[in-house]
């Protein structure tokens, strides 16, 4: 294996098969549940920490989706580069569906006073959520 290889599995927990998820047995986060690693005074998350040891730098502006849903799982084979929007749009929190988003991007033309907060409670999401599909910053 690799030298980065043997630094990597001696903070994770690889698991049985190579399908498993690797457990990260270093720092987690108590408020978002991911790993941390600490690295030249700089604390960095340890899924993009292993990405980057293993496959190589993550390109500007994109952010790591876990496919396994666990957060301290550092599996490379668990891990994509996709951009926020899709990463949100995988999310186990995403409340909408692609019919609510239409609709919603629908209700931009010709819109009043109050439409986004009027949407937000209908959906159950934030009005900056709705302000943010109609800005084209997610669900694009």
């Amino acid at each position: 294996m690799h030298k980065s290889g043997d630094v990597i599995r001696q903070l994770v927990d690889i698991g049985e098969t190579p399908n498993s998820c690797w457990h990260w047995l270093g720092s987690v986060s108590k408020t978002t549940g991911y790993g941390k690693k600490q690295l030249n005074g700089k604390t960095l998350l340890a899924h993009r920490w292993v990405y980057e040891m293993l496959l190589g730098p993550i390109p500007g502006g994109l952010v790591i989706d876990h496919k396994c849903k666990t957060r301290h799982c550092v599996n490379p084979h668990h891990l994509e580069v996709v951009d926020q929007a899709e990463n949100c749009r995988r999310s186990v929190t995403t409340k909408l569906t692609a019919e609510q988003v239409i609709e919603i991007k629908a209700a931009k033309d010709g819109k009043k006073w109050g439409e986004g907060a009027r949407l937000a409670r209908k959906y159950g999401v934030s009005s900056a959520l709705i302000h943010d599909i109609w800005n084209g910053r997610a669900w694009k």
